[in-house]
């Protein structure tokens, strides 16, 4: 049984299964038929792509410390899939803050969330880079997905590519609240 760190993670490679056919929007919904048991120690994630189980203490700990994936390195979803998601996020993210003029009734929620997720997404690809290293090591590249960025864009999986990304991504996302003020 594959495990997840949250239950955010087990969405996230759930809906990247999903989309495997689709790579360019690598965050689609996870599929209807997915359900979800409590046990003794964890969560257990059902679904067409097999089971996760998400223990409550990892869940529990990721909460309270704000980290949506998770602590540690994730053992689901490489590194050229979160550099995907983070991708797939800023899109959105641009679309929907270009949209934005601060009109009572807009979502203003989708486009700090969008940031905020493609931020988190590059901080979990840079969670696979060593120590001293200034590129994503060839293990951290196990899907066909990620394995398809590392060959084909190789100039994202560098340090100072991800560091720019993640610095681009808190930035905006500090900007649009400067422009608009903190989210209530």
């Amino acid at each position: 049984m594959l495990t997840a760190r949250t239950l955010a993670e087990a969405q996230t490679y759930l809906s990247l299964m999903a989309a495997a056919d689709d790579a360019p929007d690598a965050a689609q919904p996870a599929p209807p038929e997915t359900s979800l048991t409590e046990g003794e120690e964890a969560w257990t994630v059902h679904s067409e792509f097999g089971e996760i189980a998400v223990p409550y203490l990892s869940e529990d700990a990721a909460r309270k410390l704000g980290v949506w994936f998770g602590l540690g390195v994730s053992q689901l979803v490489d590194a050229g899939q979160w550099i995907l998601l983070a991708g797939t996020y800023a899109r959105r993210a641009l679309e929907a803050d270009l949209a934005y003029t601060g009109q009572p009734g807009q979502d203003r929620g989708s486009v700090e969330l969008n940031w905020q997720f493609a931020a988190e997404a590059i901080g979990e690809a840079l969670k696979f880079l060593p120590d001293g290293a200034d590129r994503l090591p060839d293990e951290a590249f196990w899907s066909e997905l990620g394995q398809q960025v590392q060959r084909e864009q190789p100039d994202r999986i560098t340090r100072a590519q991800l560091t720019d990304d993640q610095e681009y991504y808190t930035g905006t996302l500090a900007d649009f609240r400067a422009l608009y003020g903190e989210s209530s």
